[in-house]
């Protein structure tokens, strides 16, 4: 359980042998290369170059297969399960499955015919709206479908066809002027709407116009048709019946092609693996005669390297040599089964300087304590157990998924220990009210429960406080540890041991408000509390120039606006751990309501008793899903906020050897569909 160690590596060798020397490089699977061509301040190193790769027609593969893949999501949804949906699980394939698409898919070819055929998709597509609409259109003229015709050949008479709403053509019957301007002949009747057509002489028709503004009646404009309305009507839907089976042929293409969908994220999983690795020779240099390589390897890999060179590459000029703190050295962390898990805080943070420690382990520890109070229920922990167990089962190959569950399984197991230390049993399902007096949840309850939160809530909450400054200390001690790692004495002592002085002082030193405390506790705490501040102020500006600046800053540095710590981050720090007792109290109450909602049902008939599971377990459900969400929150904040600032120091790249790796395909040795 540690940072891998790694040397750094640099190799010199003909560049004629560069190509060959790379794809054996590439198989071997175990340098993280690094770009050769600059120097650290960023400039070029003269009469050298970056390896040449063509990385264009990679590019446009992979381009050309994004296309294809957002073109079948269009025409095809794939079912995902809640987990698949929220996760990226790699696909597992064979070398022959990558060998066998690579083989039988052309890329181009499948383009170019998605492509044309969703632009032929989309055309008749369009058309078929087009023809949609012109039906509806139509539709207000079949009544009228032979007048239409008719009312060509009518002289000095205007006709307007007309939408009007049920109470305006009322008020529009009574105008008198009106019956003697316009004849009207009623099509259609709706609820609340009416279709009219209106004749009028043409003399008339600004008359009529006015009418039709008075009482805003809408035109509908009559459809220009070499045909009647009922025969051009006729010819649309035949038409649209053409275009939909038309439509649907070109559908079932993207149905059909999207049987190839393992083998074309196959492809898709390969071409941006050549992409890395394209990438990967470009930070590699060369001059006219000389190939350069640099990178970092882990040690126990060394000797299959040496080993290739030894039989393959006899011209080889090979270097190792420690890394410096001013690299930026990459970082591979080594886990047993038990703490692998826990690295998904550590890749969600940021990966660990190189020069300091894994604090995975530590961060194990604290999550699984805090996951327990928070959610500390017996029931509720051998239900996560259970349901995790199950998961990891069915998700054993998906890898970090797979790691992701076992933290909640893990976390079941501490949330069962913790939920039988406070009393917690579904709420208070014990309750002689629910199951009876003498039941055995009761008794199982009486023997192991240690303190009841309810009951004695200030003795709870100083117990969670308590935790919280021992994990504050913790912290500080992990932080000397770090220094001490990298040989800093002077800052294991200045900026942790004084800490570690001081605040046990201050703490007896503000408890005296609350509780009556011996004389010589008391006496303890101001020496603990003078040494350390004395040791503090004189120690916090070591770095400042001046005489007035180091003791100023040594004194502000006690508040904690500056220096690596202060009072005000220490009370602040401990008051979030108070959020614990608030998540456990709010966990056991509301399940106990549910338990009081559930008892109304108990009537003593079967019925009753079955209402009475139902209620229990859909309540239970519920305040399962809702507390489990804060108390991993919770915790992840602790850890993230809390307890990484006292000593965690970030932002290393990840150790990505130079060889096949993939996160949408895994190649495994043999047929695991």
């Amino acid at each position: 359980m540690a940072i891998e160690k790694l040397s750094k590596v640099t190799i010199f060798l003909p560049v004629q042998e560069s190509r060959w020397f790379l794809s054996r490089l590439y198989h071997l699977n175990c340098i993280h290369i690094i770009d050769t061509s600059t120097q650290p301040d960023g400039s070029t190193i003269l009469n050298i170059q970056r390896f040449p790769t063509d990385r264009e027609g990679i590019e446009k593969n992979i381009q050309k297969l994004n296309t294809i893949f957002s073109l079948l999501k269009t025409f095809v949804q794939r079912k995902k399960g809640f987990i698949e949906g929220i996760f990226s699980i790699p696909l597992r394939v064979t070398r022959e499955e990558v060998d066998l698409a690579l083989s039988t898919i052309h890329i181009d070819s499948v383009y170019k015919e998605c492509q044309s055929i969703h632009e032929k998709y989309t055309n008749l597509q369009k058309r078929q709206k087009q023809l949609q609409e012109e039906i509806n259109k139509l539709a207000d003229f079949l009544p009228l479908s032979d007048e239409l015709v008719r009312i060509k050949d009518v002289r000095n008479v205007s006709f307007t066809y007309c939408r009007v709403s049920s109470d305006k053509w009322n008020r529009l019957q009574k105008d008198f002027p009106v019956n003697d301007v316009l004849a009207w002949q009623v099509v259609l009747r709706a609820e609340n709407e009416l279709k009219i057509l209106f004749a009028y002489l043409k003399n008339d028709k600004e008359t009529a116009l006015k009418i039709f503004a008075k009482f805003n009646v809408k035109e509908i404009p009559f459809p220009i048709l070499s045909v009647s309305a009922k025969d051009r009507v006729q010819e649309l839907h035949v038409e649209l019946s053409r275009v939909i089976q038309e439509r649907d042929q070109y559908r079932q293409y993207f149905y059909d092609l999207s049987k190839k969908y393992r083998s074309l994220e196959t492809l898709l999983g390969y071409w941006e693996n050549e992409r890395n690795k394209m990438q990967a020779q470009r930070m590699c240099a060369m001059s006219k005669r000389v190939f350069i390589l640099s990178g970092y390897i882990k040690v126990k890999d060394k000797g299959k390297l040496d080993a290739l060179l030894q039989t393959e590459f006899s011209h080889v000029s090979i270097f190792y040599e420690e890394p410096s703190p001013s690299d930026k050295v990459p970082v591979c962390i080594t886990l047993n089964r038990f703490f692998k898990p826990a690295q998904l805080f550590i890749n969600m943070f940021g990966l660990p300087n190189y020069f300091t420690f894994d604090p995975t382990p530590f961060v194990m520890i604290s999550f699984l304590i805090f996951f327990g109070l928070c959610f500390g229920d017996v029931f509720y922990g051998l239900f996560l157990t259970v349901f995790s167990a199950w998961m990891i089962r069915r998700y054993k190959d998906a890898g970090a998924l797979a790691n992701f569950l076992k933290i909640f399984f893990y976390a079941g197991v501490s949330t069962i220990v913790f939920g039988a230390l406070t009393g917690g049993w579904a709420g208070d399902l014990y309750n002689p009210v629910y199951l009876g007096e003498s039941n055995i949840l009761l008794k199982i309850k009486e023997r192991l429960a240690l303190i009841d939160p309810l009951a004695k809530p200030v003795i709870a909450l100083a117990c969670v406080i308590g935790l919280g400054v021992l994990n504050q200390f913790y912290g500080i001690v992990l932080r000397m540890y770090g220094e001490i790692r990298k040989k800093n004495i002077i800052n294991a002592i200045c900026d942790g041991f004084l800490w570690l002085i001081i605040l046990p002082g201050f703490l007896i030193l503000t408890s005296t408000i609350f509780f009556k405390m011996p004389g010589y506790v008391v006496s303890m705490g101001k020496y603990l509390a003078i040494i350390g501040a004395a040791g503090l102020i004189s120690t916090q500006g070591r770095h400042e120039k001046g005489i007035f600046a180091k003791i100023f800053t040594g004194i502000v540095s006690l508040y904690g606006i500056v220096g690596t710590y202060g009072f005000t981050s220490f009370i602040g720090d401990i008051l979030s751990y108070t959020r614990i007792l608030a998540l456990s109290l709010t966990t056991t109450i509301v399940g106990m309501s549910f338990n009081i909602v559930a008892v109304l049902f108990k009537t003593g008939t079967i019925i009753g008793t079955v209402f009475f599971v139902i209620a229990l377990v859909t309540g239970h459900l519920f305040n399962f899903v809702m507390s489990i969400l804060s108390a991993f929150i919770h915790p992840a904040r602790l850890i993230f906020l809390e307890f990484f600032g006292r000593f965690y120091e970030g932002g290393a790249p990840k150790f990505q050897p130079y060889g096949f790796g993939n996160q949408r395909i895994t190649v495994v040795e043999e047929d695991t569909k």
